[in-house]
């Protein structure tokens, strides 16, 4: 994908979502040289938040921060939360920012005639099959055939175009086309955002990339996620602690941890 038909879709959804009260955060461009590196900050910062929890709420309290958290999510304006832990007496604070976007490319193997030129929201999460389904190059019926899905076959949903009618599959790694979104029923229906892991921008496929006796291209797929800066503080006593986090959207019960702004101190 060249540097004007990026430019083009960013200006594209720019414009689209400035109508929201949405802003574009940052584009990630080279999935290969981070994307190990952002695993272990993923893991990292999971474990950190963790112990920060444990310090500081009962297994009541955390339960309690994450309904907060989930509800407030769904709401696409700031918001906060104030409560306190019934048993450790922790006074902690959530304050939630305004939704925003952040633009993320992603590297995956697939058939060369499958189109990714189009404005797409990043969902990566694994769905299965309602009825035997047909996939297409292109989001729309008109386009070519690309093979069928059988019924009650579990794939994954990388992407939806922006009105949510049609999802950009993949199987095994693979790229194999378009289908209806609604066909589908998602396999992960909640999840906190400590157990839920971030997009992998690029993924090994275990053949040198060839099948059936060819090499099969790199798609540089770029596409959209709703973030939200989520502040947490924690006040026991004379400890105190605040951590700064951004959550991205999979669904809107399914966020997770995107490393680059965790932060974290500590005052006494």
């Amino acid at each position: 994908m060249t540097l004007g038909v990026l430019m083009k879709q960013l200006i594209l959804s720019i414009a689209l979502f400035t109508l929201t009260g949405c802003q574009l955060t940052e584009l990630v461009k080279d999935p290969g040289a981070i994307e190990t590196q952002l695993k272990k900050q993923h893991a990292l910062a999971a474990l950190a938040i963790n112990e920060e929890l444990d310090l500081f709420l009962s297994d009541q309290g955390r339960q309690h921060l994450f309904r907060e958290l989930a509800h407030s999510l769904k709401k696409p304006t700031h918001s906060k939360i104030v409560n306190q832990d019934s048993v450790t007496k922790t006074r902690w604070t959530a304050s939630i920012d305004d939704t925003t976007l952040q633009a993320f490319q992603l590297q995956r193997v697939g058939q060369e005639d499958i189109k990714t030129n189009f404005e797409l929201m990043f969902l990566d999460i694994p769905v299965i099959s309602k009825n035997k389904i047909s996939l297409f190059q292109a989001p729309s019926p008109d386009s070519a055939p690309m093979g069928q899905i059988a019924k009650n076959e579990l794939v994954k949903v990388l992407a939806l175009e922006l009105n949510e009618e049609w999802a950009l599959i993949e199987r095994d790694n693979q790229l194999i086309g378009y289908a209806k979104y609604a066909d589908f029923e998602n396999t992960i229906k909640k999840r906190d955002f400590l157990n839920s892991r971030p997009y992998e921008l690029k993924v090994t496929y275990d053949n040198d990339l060839t099948r059936d006796g060819y090499v099969l291209p790199i798609h540089h797929i770029f596409g959209l996620a709703q973030c939200r800066i989520v502040k947490l503080q924690f006040k026991r006593q004379a400890i105190q602690q605040q951590r700064t986090i951004n959550l991205c959207q999979k669904t809107p019960d399914v966020w997770f941890i995107d490393p680059h702004h965790d932060s974290a101190t500590t005052a006494n």
